[in-house]
């Protein structure tokens, strides 16, 4: 016998578990043993199952027990009801509308429905609604899954995962999440303003590094209790990240409000810090951005707070700044230049010019110092204290300084193979003077150029050496011990410490400009060159002045026995090629005199 035959009645087509039940000849008896478990089957669904059958209106044309159960509505209550009025104030409308667009096109879908119980209480069901019938559009099955537990322990967990740890804030998360719910309810037309204030702290990492990170955690959170203490309706504090707090205002009456809480914040910062027995000093750099004014999105805003914080450390710390178009004008401009600057530095597309020293009591030149120079195809001609500052911020200080001194020993070394043994003065930038390999790098590109220690004089500033005492004396005897000439540049204008002077092995202290400008004029200047040249011979170091532009200037250093100038009284800073043709030519004896 035909056993596909045996499993149809009419036009149904009985299941493949039909197979399993006992055999027999009587089809009416397979028939009966079938509806008796489907009518078991059924039952069990109704009771343990969250179903529902609407129509492709949405209203209820069966329910299920257990559905009935969860909302603690009877079935008549439920059956002929619009399927949508049960749902929750909560349930999103763009999930209402995918829902009736499945509906529509008769396809099946997956989504959240919120349900109110009778009571009001919501519950959180996991939805697939599907075609009751294939090919037919007017009656679905919805079955349910109750999710509500599960999205109330997520809950709990997000909640947990927003707090900082530390300073038991909430976190950076918790901050982004509460500034996407508010811009929400502005599209909704149930918002409102905002200010956010972004806060980086001055010199954090000068005492973490110092004192150690112990130290450095406990005035965080020192500082978050003080942060808290700020009494602001409306106003929520969060820990950022690192050194960096966040503060939201929510309801800001006028901008007068918002500049009131900042300069109180500033002003918290002018007390010291109690921290472990010592009193600590920090400010702080403030950036504002305001909702809907400035900025719409999440990003936007705190973006436009950083860079606003950012240009008032720039601006010297210790300050608040607005958020404005110019400050991103700025930042872009800035972000493009340092994209210059990197191609300019892996394609070595600098320039290094000469500014002769002359001896004065011999008139002769005796040296050069090498200065860079950058002119870039788009950007122009740029000041080296614009792209050296800059430089520095973003570590390229160190490839340039290393192309720098490779380019002026192979010049000096070229002027030499000439006949002309001019000393080659070289500024060396505090980030390239601290690293470890420094040294080894100036002895591989001696033995590289060829080029006599003894004709290549290194300039750093007091400040380097005040850095790190230990390490930047290790530092200049290992120099000296290859005969290389250590020179304070710009001395007079750091935190100068006489004590250096004594132990350090320098060779010569260069005056800055900035007291060789008004030298014959200003009673104070004189005294200060004065005093250094005094100083300097006195501890057996040579003194030149810089930014020498007058005969009168001369005729000063000359009477306080000056050892060497520079400056454009005799030459501006001259191309490598034209050096020795220019001094061979202009003798120094005749423009100083």
């Amino acid at each position: 016998m035909d056993s596909s035959k045996q499993t149809k009645e009419g036009n149904l087509e009985l299941p493949k578990w039909f197979n399993i039940l006992p055999n027999s000849d009587q089809k009416a008896d397979q028939l009966s043993i079938y509806k008796k478990i489907t009518l078991s089957l059924s039952k069990a669904l109704e009771e343990t199952s969250l179903l529902l059958v609407i129509n492709n209106k949405g209203h209820i044309l069966f329910v299920s027990t257990a559905f009935c159960e969860l909302l603690q509505y009877r079935e008549e209550d439920l059956i002929g009801a619009d399927y949508f009025l049960l749902q929750h104030r909560s349930f999103r409308t763009e999930s209402k509308g995918d829902f009736k667009n499945a509906l529509t096109r008769n396809s099946t879908i997956t989504l959240e429905m919120i349900p109110k119980r009778k009571n009001g209480n919501p519950v959180i069901l996991q939805t697939t609604m599907m075609p009751l019938i294939e090919g037919k559009g007017d009656l679905f099955l919805l079955v349910h899954q109750d999710v509500t537990r599960l999205k109330q322990a997520e809950k709990v967990i997000k909640e947990l995962v927003a707090v900082d740890t530390l300073t038991g804030l909430p976190n950076r998360d918790k901050f982004e999440r509460d500034i996407s719910f508010l811009i929400e309810k502005g599209r909704d037309g149930n918002g409102s303003s905002f200010a956010i204030l972004f806060i980086d702290l001055d010199r954090f990492k000068f005492y973490n590094d110092t004192l150690g990170h112990f130290t450095g955690d406990k005035l965080i959170q020192v500082i978050a209790q003080t942060l808290l203490s700020l009494d602001c309706k409306g106003l929520q504090v969060y820990r950022y990240g690192g050194d960096e707090f966040s503060l939201l205002l929510q309801f800001p009456e006028s901008e007068q409000e918002i500049q009131t809480i900042a300069e109180e914040l500033l002003q918290r910062f002018q007390s010291p810090f109690h921290v472990k027995g010592k009193e600590l000093y920090i400010t702080a750099s403030i950036g504002i951005s305001v909702y809907p004014e400035l900025g719409t999105n999440y990003d936007e805003l705190v973006h436009q707070a950083e860079m606003a914080m950012q240009y008032a450390k720039e601006r010297g710390k210790d300050d608040f700044q607005w958020y404005h178009p110019s400050i991103r004008t700025e930042h872009d401009e800035k972000l493009f230049m340092e994209k210059r600057l990197r191609l300019a530095t892996e394609k070595k597309r600098f320039t290094l010019v000469y500014q002769p020293q002359i001896n004065l009591r011999t008139k002769k030149v005796v040296g050069v110092e090498a200065l860079i120079r950058w002119n870039d195809n788009e950007l122009g001609p740029i000041a080296p204290s614009v792209f050296i500052a800059l430089a520095e911020e973003t570590g390229l200080v160190i490839p340039i300084g290393d192309w720098v001194l490779e380019e002026a020993c192979k010049q000096a070394k070229a002027w030499c193979n000439e006949g002309d043994a001019l000393r080659m003065g070289i500024n060396i930038s505090p980030l390239q003077f601290q690293r470890p390999d420094f040294v080894s790098k100036v002895k591989h590109i001696l033995r590289k150029t060829q080029l006599d220690p003894t004709l290549l004089d290194l300039e750093i500033t007091e400040n380097d050496l005040l850095y790190s005492r230990k390490e930047s004396f290790k530092t200049l005897e290992r120099l000296k011990e290859l005969g290389i000439t250590i020179s304070i540049d710009d001395f007079g204008t750091g935190y100068s410490s006489l004590s250096y002077l004594r132990k350090f092995p320098i060779d010569t202290l260069k005056i800055d400009q900035s007291f060789i400008q008004e030298l014959v004029e200003n009673s104070n200047d004189q005294a200060i060159v004065t005093s250094i040249i005094q100083l300097a011979h006195n501890m057996n170091l040579k003194v030149i002045a810089e930014g020498v532009e007058t005969k009168d200037m001369v005729d000063f250093l000359n009477e306080r026995q000056c050892d060497e100038m520079q400056g454009f009284l005799y030459s501006k800073p001259l191309p490598g090629n034209e050096v020795t043709m220019f001094i061979n030519q202009v003798n120094p004896e005749d423009a100083l005199e």
